[in-house]
């Protein structure tokens, strides 16, 4: 059974990406909110939460779309593993992934998305649409890359970051995990761990 757990906006943009590859046949979703349990969205029933899944009997390959905070995507993803689900990714027809690319588990490609030449993306990533990712890139487990950001080669993306949408990071540029770019910022120095920076060019907030 392949899932598509949280069944809120990034699940619907989810669902839209399979469409777009004519992968969404037999797709579910999955939710932690009772109240969803056993409703529809977009046409495809909300069949339960991690405890239903776990039960399940035949094998469950889960996407974790859940949007804006990587902390809690990636704890989503830990809790589906414990249970026993597996993992697929997400990658819309009209993005550009590099053949040398690599690409974790559980990843996120959404509309327009670039991944150039020697990327490295880990696992439970979300790249936004219209995202451009250059050369040599690494990205960490749960980072998210919102829509229209450009990240120019050699940058390290670490677990948890975020970048927002908008922004610039220039060549060579480590952003540390769990800081935060803010929208429209340019990035030219490095970020460290836990920090938000914003403006032209950016600096701590």
């Amino acid at each position: 059974m392949d899932v598509i757990y949280c069944a809120g906006e990034q699940g619907r943009v989810v669902l839209d990406i399979l469409r777009s590859a004519d992968e969404d046949e037999g797709v579910v979703f999955g939710d932690d909110d009772p109240d969803l349990h056993g409703e529809s969205v977009e046409g495809r029933t909300v069949v339960g939460g991690v405890n239903h899944l776990a039960a399940h009997e035949e094998s469950v390959v889960c996407v974790v779309a859940f949007g804006d905070q990587p902390g809690v995507r990636l704890e989503l993803a830990s809790r589906l593993a414990e249970a026993g689900c597996e993992f697929f990714s997400a990658v819309h027809s009209s993005s550009t992934v590099s053949d040398d690319a690599s690409l974790g588990h559980g990843l996120m490609l959404n509309a327009e998305a670039y991944l150039g030449p020697g990327v490295e993306v880990g696992d439970h990533v979300l790249v936004d649409s219209c995202a451009s990712i250059s050369h040599d890139v690494r990205i960490g487990q749960g980072a998210t890359v919102t829509p229209g950001a450009t990240i120019a080669g050699g940058v390290v993306l670490d677990e948890n970051s975020y970048v927002g949408p908008g922004s610039t990071i220039v060549e060579d540029v480590i952003v540390g995990e769990g800081s935060i770019v803010g929208a429209g910022a340019v990035v030219t120095d490095d970020v460290p761990p836990d920090t938000t920076v914003v403006g032209v060019p950016a600096s701590p907030l």
